[in-house]
């Protein structure tokens, strides 16, 4: 296991089909030629969550984002390497797709509740994009587990910051997921996380579904 994960190539859309926990290994680089974007209409169930927000405290639900494309993330803020990288790549993704950004929501969730309160979250996700474009959500670990569980989502994170080697011992997987206007999954965005990642090839993916939300 590692910190942060990225998907793997082969057999993309099977293996992610077969249960995206196949994610949860060691990063590495997709070849060129692979899409940005893996269809998984229909695989998941609707986005669902309650949590609280990190730019303004408010406890939300997925019913305050219906109507805006819903990309979703989950992270730490002390992730030395994919966490980062998916939120710059995220960032100019959406500064690429110019008045069409204000439709989508990046949502970064973090995994690490031992660490990670809704300062940091927000402070953190300062140096990428503004919200509401891009926003942290953290969860109660009941809350937070039940979001991992219904999108196949992976994680691990000590309890305390006693642990010894803390940072090291976080590790999750890494999938990007877009959702439509309706809440209803449409792909896995399996390049967002990759030094290498399309950002013209992603942002083409998002934006048919910003255009009809």
């Amino acid at each position: 296991m590692s910190r942060s994960s990225a998907p793997f190539a082969p057999s993309r859309r099977a293996v992610l089909l077969a249960g995206v926990p196949a994610l949860f290994g060691l990063a590495q680089a997709a070849p060129a030629a692979v899409a940005p974007g893996v269809t998984v209409a229909g695989a998941f169930p609707n986005l669902a969550f309650t949590m609280r927000r990190s730019s303004d405290g408010k406890t939300v639900t997925a019913a305050d984002y219906r109507g805006k494309v819903v990309v979703l993330y989950f992270g730490f803020t002390r992730c030395p390497d994919v966490c980062p990288l998916t939120m710059q790549n995220a960032a100019v993704v959406l500064k690429r797709m110019g008045p069409l950004a204000k439709r989508v929501r990046v949502l970064f969730v973090t995994i690490d509740l031992a660490y990670d309160t809704l300062p940091r979250l927000k402070a953190y996700l300062a140096h990428f994009a503004p919200p509401p474009e891009m926003d942290g959500l953290r969860g109660t670990p009941a809350e937070l587990a039940a979001l991992a569980k219904r999108y196949a989502v992976q994680y691990h994170a000590p309890p305390n910051l006693d642990a010894p080697d803390p940072v090291s011992k976080v590790t999750h997987s890494a999938a990007v997921y877009l959702f439509d206007a309706e809440g209803r999954v449409q792909q896995i965005l399996d390049t967002m996380g990759l030094a290498s990642a399309d950002i013209a090839a992603i942002a083409a993916d998002i934006e048919p579904f910003a255009r009809r939300a």
